[in-house]
């Protein structure tokens, strides 16, 4: 195994280690589940919540994450899975080898790799690089055809960066159903591209100390509240930035326009309530009218049965 290790170096050592340790080492640099925050194509987890994990002291206790935790649990299944779909397709019989390291490019030293597995393979005469995935069912659309999300592809192509690698084998276990391998090639101008985002984000946000700007999203709502939890009563300060007087009128702006638009939507559901009366079900050319009463079981409120209109296409 001398031609991966004559590349990427060991950053640190990964037996052993507890999960606040281990984030404590991915601190010190860009891993491969960041770059899709940094890219703004993670729908879970924005720029903003990256730069807040980059930059603050590392929670003692960590929130529970179920399907990180079923993930870990799952990936000695799927690397048996994996070995056998390497012997059922392309005739090989090797065995994939766990990695107990953050490796470090040799170069780029905030550009860090955190590997599933790795292994040499015969006919490629060549390291590559595996990664195992778990997701739910109602995902599937997104692994069909050979295709994978968006935020996979670009923790590959990092991962593929670090090590020097050609290739990754993908391996995915779908809804606990379906097993699903991809083999991704390194993509270079994807790569270019990712190093100027990546070291953007390092040098002029995380080691400036400057939080980048938030985007919309949950994530940087709940960012934003754990950044400035702690409120200084009576403070006030004076706000000179053109684009926050903007924000304050398109505030204003939008609030008056969604409940204009809510009263319109009212009204046009009321009027199609009036016309069903007490039929429960009604067609209008290509649409399906549905207005059923449904029930809500007794927990934290007093039980409860309303009818609930649904409209949808037939």
């Amino acid at each position: 195994m001398e031609k991966f290790y004559n590349f990427a170096n060991e950053f640190a050592c990964t037996d052993g280690l507890s999960k606040q340790e281990w984030l404590k080492w991915r601190q010190k640099g860009v891993g491969g589940s960041d770059v899709a925050s940094i890219c703004g194509v993670n729908p879970w987890h924005s720029a903003l919540a990256l730069y807040y994990d980059k930059t603050e002291k590392v929670p003692e206790l960590e929130a529970e994450n179920l399907p990180a935790e079923l993930g870990l649990f799952l990936e000695p299944f799927i690397a048996v899975k994996f070995e056998k779909w390497l012997r059922e397709n392309e005739g090989i019989e090797v065995s994939v080898w766990k990695l107990p390291y953050i490796l470090q490019h040799p170069t780029n030293k905030i550009a860090l790799a955190n590997l599933d597995g790795y292994f040499f393979h015969p006919l490629k005469n060549e390291e590559v690089i595996v990664e195992y995935k778990t997701t739910s069912v109602y995902n599937y659309e997104n692994w069909v055809d050979e295709n994978i999300p968006d935020y996979h592809y670009l923790q590959i192509q990092w991962y593929l960066y670090v090590t020097n690698c050609k290739t990754c084998y993908l391996a995915c276990l779908i809804g606990n159903n379906k097993f699903v391998v991809t083999v991704i090639e390194r993509n270079d101008e994807v790569i270019e591209q990712i190093i100027v985002k990546v070291n953007d984000f390092w040098n002029n946000f995380v080691e400036k100390k400057v939080p980048p700007a938030p985007d919309g999203s949950v994530s940087a709502k709940e960012t934003l509240d754990l950044m400035y939890k702690n409120v200084e009563v009576g403070k006030e300060i004076v706000i000179t930035k053109p684009n926050i007087e903007v924000c304050l009128k398109n505030i204003i702006h939008i609030k008056k326009e969604i409940k204009n638009l809510t009263g319109d939507l009212e009204s046009f559901q009321q009027t199609i309530k009036a016309e069903l009366g007490t039929a429960e079900t009604a067609r209008c050319g290509e649409w399906l009218i549905t207005w059923k009463e449904q029930s809500r079981k007794e927990f934290l409120v007093k039980a409860s049965k309303c009818r609930a209109l649904r409209i949808k296409k037939v």
